[in-house]
């Protein structure tokens, strides 16, 4: 398999976290040059965008979600989803949480745009960020889907803190605490360290 990745995106991050989770032989490339508007690879992902994975059949899976659902169904032997019901649905939850509420105000505040639209940007992130706060409890010691999503999000709500001089993360004690935890993972780690290295890479060609 392999899979189309840019190191820095907190949707492909997360099913590298995953694929090393399942401990998958994936090769991991970049997007070809003149992505997203080559025409070969639109073929590839209509969207234009990544992570898509490519199966060794040439069959091809988008949208980091609903490959992070594919290699949970494919290789259920190193489980990323718990066993009960009510636990699978509160892993879902959260990353619909991660999806719909964090990711779109640090997408927009990531862009070009007025003072008037970033305060409203911030605000929805911090309150996504508060509500993050409620929703976190007693997430267990086994890694899950929601860690794989969660964990690159994060990151991405730290470096746009940092970037407009809040602490975004660190107000939150229990958002904080499971950040703290979970970024220990060894799997969960080492693609943070991809992630700080290719937004390293991406402010030195700025």
């Amino acid at each position: 398999m392999q899979l189309i990745s840019l190191p820095v995106s907190p949707f492909a991050a997360r099913v590298r976290i995953a694929i090393r989770a399942k401990d998958l032989a994936v090769e991991i490339v970049p997007p070809p040059p003149g992505w997203p508007h080559d025409r070969g690879f639109r073929d590839i992902s209509p969207t234009g965008r990544v992570p898509v994975l490519i199966l060794d059949d040439g069959e091809v899976v988008g949208e980091s979600a609903v490959i992070l659902e594919f290699l949970e169904e494919m290789f259920p032997e190193r489980p990323l989803l718990p066993s009960h019901p009510l636990d699978r649905a509160r892993v879902r939850t959260l990353i619909r949480h991660a999806d719909l509420y964090l990711m779109p105000p640090m997408a927009g505040l990531a862009g070009p745009y007025e003072d008037r639209e970033g305060r409203k940007l911030v605000g929805q992130l911090v309150d996504a960020l508060e509500v993050l706060e409620g929703l976190l409890g007693d997430e267990g010691e086994d890694l899950t889907l929601a860690d794989c999503a969660l964990a690159p999000v994060l990151f991405a709500a730290e470096v746009t803190g940092r970037r407009l001089g809040l602490d975004l993360v660190g107000s939150l004690p229990t958002v904080a605490a499971y950040q703290a935890r979970i970024g220990e993972d060894e799997r969960v780690a080492a693609v943070l360290t991809e992630m700080s290295e290719g937004l390293r890479t991406l402010v030195q060609a700025t």
